[in-house]
């Protein structure tokens, strides 16, 4: 385990040695000896070494390419209090230095998952994420690459920016990215045309890559490149000082002494690091510490002042996508599918969609006026609405209507607490049963990211009598099973509820209930994300570090043995999220840049048999269909997936009940 409170001397050394490597030729960091952690390590004080199961999209922190993102056709957004347009430089007040950037590159070299990485790919993009940087921002391109497609149409003008060279004969360019254009209009896309984007996508960062392989760099490259930054920049300050002297400006001694200070190049670190880290996998990055609060808060229980809805943007207009049960904004009348066109009388057409939440949220007790466009309404409407306290739980359930005693539970994120809380949770429920006991439960995992791995794995074992729940391995390690444990256990028939958002440690879950036919798995496949990320915290704890890095050091695989890397866990019944609709194409794991490639293997689920059976006797009864047709607009939205997977469950509770009449009388 990662050492928190003592500390040797020889670690000091480390520290000195450290601090003396920056400006000079490096030689190979050493990196403590630690022993990377079996297990989650929780309790009140912030752990140094975190094994998670998450999608690591969720991080505010991972660098991205500036080439081959997609955005989604739709966006959404929750109107919470912390929304914003704003975004915030968690690193404004975290020192970093080369050294720092060393430091991240043994550790990729004694933990990373892969022994052998690709450390020219590497330096390349960490090159590449240092000229991100830049107030006018460049890249470099494979020569070869530059020539071949800076003409090609699916740039859109994206490569017709400024070239230079570091070097006359250096085989690759430095292309300044021009500006694109903010006001050009971006039309709604098919799934069809966004399918054909992704592979003019992939193409072009294949091609990109065989140009890269012809070549071979390394860590002289980032030295060239962060020279190059450091230079661009002194230029930078010494015309802001001849223009701060034209202009006769009084100068304080404060500003003389400003004026003196050597340009940070921490920001470049920074990046470079990120940079090298991302060019592993999507998952793998530098994290500060404030950033992961923060993103752990989003997931815990929280409050927010506001009306209670979901909007999201299609094409130009701000749609409520449905307003939350029980809250202002449904008290109101507000409806799903309402379009607004203005808050409080102000126009908002064009508007991005955190800023329109801006506008709308507010302190409690306080109105606010919707302008709404309605279907089958001539007229605008104005919905006024009083804001109020919202609550955003992690755990939340409910028994569900048309269904006798049948829960309902949903997780949003693998939390410290949430074992215990899902646990409250089906106490609850099973006491507000007229029987006494729960006949069947549905476990909703849709759109979440995952969280902590040991969560996924107490979560999974409280639907387990006995048998496998996950596998993990690393490359200094063998095999570490995950066993169920024999205790009491919910024997409830379960349906576990999944989607193109579930991710990590929900598919360690769903995966487990799959292959130990302990449930059956309905909705969509999933993000297809196997990998187990540590957060490490670089060395010394009596130095105060508030960042993490967070490395990918495992697989994980399904008590099957299969690993669900790229392809997902893939539901014994299939629905789509609005009856009569298509699957949303989704954006998964295959999607991001660099992911860890798939393990070829053949999988059928062992529920199969049992689900054909229950799709067969669902559509005979066809009760959510039903309860559709009575209110086909209902003023908040009608959650299909859920009501189809209830009617599975009651055809599963039938069938069973069925078979063990008939295995009783033989």
């Amino acid at each position: 385990m990662y050492r928190q409170k003592t500390f040797s001397v020889s670690a000091v050394l480390l520290i000195v040695a450290a601090v003396a490597m920056v400006g000079c030729q490096h030689k190979r960091f050493v990196v403590p000896s630690v022993e990377p952690i079996e297990k989650i390590v929780e309790g009140p004080s912030k752990p140094v070494a975190t094994q998670l199961a998450m999608n690591g999209e969720s991080m505010p922190t991972a660098p991205m390419s500036s080439k081959g993102v997609l955005s989604s056709p739709e966006s959404k957004a929750l109107l919470a209090a912390d929304d914003d347009d704003e975004v915030t430089d968690y690193w404004a007040s975290i020192p970093f230095s080369y050294a720092n950037f060393i430091e991240v590159r043994e550790f990729v070299r004694e933990y990373y998952i892969e022994a052998n990485i690709d450390e020219s790919r590497a330096y390349i993009e960490a090159s590449n994420q240092v000229l991100y940087e830049l107030e006018e921002p460049r890249e470099i391109l494979p020569s070869d690459f530059y020539k071949k497609r800076r003409n090609h149409p699916d740039e859109e003008d994206g490569l017709k920016g400024k070239t230079y060279k570091l070097s006359p004969n250096d085989p690759f360019t430095v292309h300044i990215i021009p500006k694109r254009d903010k006001k050009k209009k971006r039309k709604k896309l098919s799934n069809d045309e966004i399918r054909t984007l992704r592979k003019k996508a992939r193409d072009r960062r294949g091609l990109l890559e065989r140009s890269w392989a012809k070549q071979k760099h390394g860590e002289e490259l980032l030295q060239r490149v962060l020279g190059h930054v450091d230079e661009l920049i002194h230029q930078e300050a010494k015309k802001a000082k001849k223009t701060k002297k034209t202009k006769k400006a009084k100068k304080t001694k404060k500003a003389k002494k400003k004026n003196k200070e050597k340009p940070s190049l921490k920001k470049f670190y920074v990046a470079a690091a990120q940079g090298f880290l991302w060019s592993l996998d999507p998952h793998s990055s530098l994290v500060s510490k404030e950033a992961w609060d923060e993103s752990t808060r989003k997931t815990e229980d929280s409050s927010f002042e506001g009306i209670g809805a979901i909007l999201m943007t299609r094409e130009d207009s701000t749609v409520v996508e449905s307003p939350l049960a029980g809250r202002p904004a449904e008290k109101a009348g507000l409806r799903a599918g309402d379009v607004i066109v203005k808050v409080d009388g102000k126009d908002i057409s064009g508007l991005p969609l955190l800023k329109v939440v801006k506008r709308i949220r507010g302190p409690k007790g306080e109105p606010v006026v919707l302008t709404i466009q309605r279907e089958g309404e001539p007229d605008e409407l104005d919905i006024h609405i009083v804001r109020d306290n919202i609550e955003i739980k992690n755990v939340s359930g409910r028994l569900i209507g048309h269904h006798k005693d049948v829960g309902y539970i949903k997780l949003t994120g693998f939390i410290p607490t949430s074992t215990e809380r899902i646990k409250w949770m089906y106490k609850k429920l099973t006491n507000q049963t007229r029987s006494g006991r729960l006949r069947g439960l549905i476990f909703d995992l849709r759109d979440n990211s995952g969280g902590l791995l040991r969560q996924g794995i107490d979560i999974a074992d409280l639907f387990l009598k006995r048998g496998k729940i996950v596998s993990v391995r690393s490359r200094n390690r063998g095999d570490e099973p995950s066993e169920a444990h024999r205790r009491p256990y919910w024997d409830v028939p379960l349906v576990v509820l999944v989607n193109d958002g579930s991710a990590s440690a929900s598919e360690i879950v769903a995966s487990a209930i799959q292959d130990n036919r302990r449930g059956l798995v309905v909705g969509d496949r999933t993000f297809g994300k196997a990998s187990v990320q540590q957060l490490m915290d670089p060395i010394p704890q009596f130095v105060e570090r508030k960042y993490w890095i967070k490395l990918t050091v495992a697989r994980y695989y399904s008590p099957s043995g299969r690993t669900i890397q790229v392809v997902g866990v893939n539901p014994e019944l299939q629905v789509p999220p609005e009856i009569g609709g298509d699957y949303p194409l989704g954006y998964r794991e295959e999607d991001l840049s660099n992911y860890l490639k798939p393990i070829e293997a053949s999988y059928q689920s062992p529920n199969q048999p049992f689900a054909v059976k229950v799709e067969a006797c669902s559509k005979k009864r066809g009760i959510a269909e039903q309860i559709h047709a009575a209110d086909p607009n209902p003023q908040i939205k009608f959650d299909f997936q859920l009501m189809k997977a209830a009617d599975f469950l009651e055809c599963a509770i039938d069938i069973q009940a069925q078979e063990a009449t008939t295995t009783a009388h033989e």
